[in-house]
C-alpha cells in the first residue's frame, strides 16, 4: 500500500495540491482528472518518488519512501512519463528489456528476462515488432512498446501519465482493458492521468479530481464522476447520457 499524508505540492506562485491524504491499495485502478496545468503530472512524480513534495509524507508499506533504496523502489513502483525519447535506435525487444534493469543480476539478460519482455510485448500487441528498430515505429507503436517496457519491470504499483497519447481508438480500448485487468486480476495498483471521462468512468474503480487552488476530491469513480463534479472540474457544461452500460458525459456546445 502506498499512502500520502497531508501532501502539499507547489510551483512558483501556485498551489497544486493541498493537504492530500490518500491510500492506494492493491486491486485499485485510479484515474487522475483535471485541467491542463492543474498538477496531475506533478502529483504523479511526487507519488512515485521522482520529486519531493513541499510538505507531507509518502510511505510505501509503512516505510518512508525516501528511506527505500532506489533499486528496491524500482522493483515495486514503475512509472510511464509523458516525455517520449526517440534516441533509442536498437531493436524493440532490447528497449523492453531495459525495464528488467531493477531485477537484473548482470548486464546480460537471462531466460526469465527474455520471457517477461516477450510476454509484455504480446500483451500490448507489439510482439511481431520485436526485431524491428524502435526508431522506425510510429508514435502509437512506440507508446505501446513503452507500456510493454513498464510491464516488463513487473512493478506492483504502476503510475502512467497520459498512457493513451498517440493511440487510435481500438488500441486505447485494448490498453484500458489491460490496465483494468492488471488491477482486478493481478491485484496491481494502477494510477493514470487521463483526459477522456469515458475511459475513466468505465474502466477505473477510483478517481482523483484536481481542482483549482489545490483542492482535491477522491473516491470511488461512481461517486466522483458525475455531471456536477465534471462541470466544476472542467468549468464547462456537460450533458449526461444514462445507458445500461453506464453514464456518458458529453461537453455541451454552448
Amino acid at each position: 500500500m502506498l499512502q500520502a499524508q497531508n501532501l502539499n505540492l507547489c510551483v512558483p506562485g501556485k498551489v497544486l495540491c493541498q493537504d492530500l491524504t490518500l491510500s492506494l491499495e492493491a486491486g485499485q485502478c485510479w484515474a487522475i482528472l483535471g485541467k491542463n496545468g492543474s498538477g496531475k503530472t506533478t502529483l504523479i512524480q511526487a507519488l512515485c518518488g521522482l520529486s519531493k513534495p513541499a510538505s507531507g509524507r509518502i510511505q510505501l508499506d509503512g516505510k518512508p519512501m525516501a528511506s527505500i533504496p532506489r533499486r528496491n523502489l524500482a522493483q515495486r513502483i514503475g512509472v510511464l512519463l509523458q516525455e517520449e525519447s526517440t534516441a533509442f535506435s536498437g531493436p524493440v525487444l532490447d528497449y523492453v528489456l531495459l525495464g528488467r534493469f531493477p531485477h537484473a543480476g548482470s548486464w546480460q539478460p537471462d531466460d526469465r528476462d527474455l520471457k517477461v519482455a516477450r510476454q509484455a510485448l504480446n500483451l500490448t500487441g507489439m510482439d511481431q515488432a520485436a526485431t524491428q528498430s524502435f526508431a522506425t515505429l510510429s508514435g502509437g507503436e512506440r507508446q505501446r512498446v513503452r507500456i510493454a517496457q513498464l510491464l516488463a519491470q513487473e512493478p506492483g504499483i504502476l503510475f502512467l501519465d497520459e498512457p493513451l497519447q498517440h493511440l487510435d481508438l481500438p488500441h486505447q480500448l485494448a490498453m484500458m482493458k489491460l490496465f483494468r485487468e492488471l488491477a482486478s486480476h493481478q491485484q496491481k495498483t494502477v494510477v493514470m492521468v487521463l483526459h477522456d471521462i469515458f475511459w475513466a468512468s468505465h474502466f477505473c474503480s477510483h478517481a482523483l479530481l484536481i481542482h483549482e487552488e489545490g483542492r482535491i476530491m477522491s473516491g470511488e469513480s461512481t461517486r466522483m464522476i458525475s455531471g456536477n463534479n465534471m462541470e466544476t472540474l472542467y468549468q464547462c457544461g456537460f450533458q449526461e447520457i444514462k445507458t445500461s452500460d453506464g453514464n456518458y458525459f458529453l461537453p455541451t456546445l454552448e
